[in-house]
């Protein structure tokens, strides 16, 4: 049986990230996963990538894994798609593809444009969920949501990447991040992508 290509897009979101890797490392699918993680932010997403890498061996987990700051590898004939983009990804991404520079848009709009770059050439048929703020609209015709993890705190975001150094360093163990995710909302969506809210986007 062959494995499912899953593809993260902005696995370096401190919003996100943990709870991704945290529900991955307790995941046991049908089919085993070839993972694909992207952030164009190389340090958060080396830091990710040690983290996921701790966690499936820590639960035994047979998903492989692939870290880079190419989207264009981390698509390449996936099976599906989480949308994790944050503001810093985008702005890395945007300063490094446009070279006219960024307009001054605000956050939502670099992680729009970002999004709506790197997800353009994907097939309309790859099933797409975005864990971003409503408001960002994803290129799709159709796609999932979920309002899922929680906001980070200010704290929280200073406080995190001190916690995620203490977990690879294996001052505490990382089967508690795990634990918090036993009942993932993104467990049900990698066994039925139809199982989040569906969100009408712009035509593909």
């Amino acid at each position: 049986m062959s494995d499912v290509r899953l593809t993260i897009l902005g696995a370096g979101s401190l919003r996100c990230a943990p709870a991704i890797v945290g529900t991955l490392a307790g995941y046991f699918g049908e089919r085993p996963l070839q993972i694909r993680m992207y952030d164009a932010d190389e340090e958060r997403l080396d830091l990710f990538d040690r983290l996921a890498r701790m966690c499936f061996i820590a639960t035994y987990v047979p998903h492989e894994l692939l870290s880079t700051t190419d989207p264009g590898e981390a698509l390449h004939e996936t099976d599906g798609i989480v949308v994790a983009v944050g503001a810093n990804c985008a702005r890395r991404y945007l300063r490094a593809t446009r070279q006219a520079g960024i307009a001054d848009v605000g956050d939502l709009g670099m992680v729009e444009q970002a999004v709506t770059d790197i997800l353009g050439p994907v097939p309309p048929a790859i099933p797409v969920l975005s864990l971003l703020d409503p408001e960002v609209q994803l290129p799709r015709a159709t796609y999932q949501r979920l309002d899922w993890p929680g906001p980070l705190e200010a704290n929280d975001r200073q406080t995190l990447p001190f916690q995620i150094l203490r977990w690879l360093k294996k001052e505490e163990p990382v089967t508690d991040l795990i634990s918090v995710y036993d009942q993932s909302p993104l467990k049900a969506w990698l066994d039925d992508p139809r199982s989040a809210e569906v969100i009408l986007g712009t035509p593909a």
